[in-house]
């Protein structure tokens, strides 16, 4: 279980924000722990970025002038600069990247058919 803690918002967020801004709410859902802010709960990283995602499609839906457009950046800005995430994002990139280049490897050096 992965919790990221909200608090760079000037005004507080609860889960009432939630519904009054129908914004959606995250996998295993949200704790308000009063003065110290909201914890955003998922299962893990990946559901994490996800949700970052959906909520960068949301903002550019929302008029400039919304309260709700600085909210949403808020919270899409706590979920990128998690230490949690930043890791999950930097190592699955190299992950990725190193399978893809040992697969081209693999494709390059394989003994063609004897015909």
């Amino acid at each position: 279980m992965l919790r990221i803690k909200f608090t760079s918002s000037p005004t507080k967020l609860t889960s009432a924000d939630f519904k009054n801004y129908h914004l959606p709410t995250p996998s295993k859902g949200i704790k308000e722990k009063g003065k110290s802010g909201t914890e955003l709960i998922f299962d893990n990283e990946y559901e994490a970025v996800v949700y970052a995602d959906q909520l960068e499609e949301i903002v550019t839906t929302v008029s400039k002038t919304s309260p709700l457009k600085n909210i949403l950046r808020d919270l899409v800005t706590t979920i990128r600069n998690d230490d949690t995430i930043r890791n999950y994002l930097e190592y699955s990139t190299i992950y990725q990247w190193v399978k893809n280049r040992v697969s081209t490897i693999r494709s390059a050096i394989k003994p063609s058919p004897i015909s």
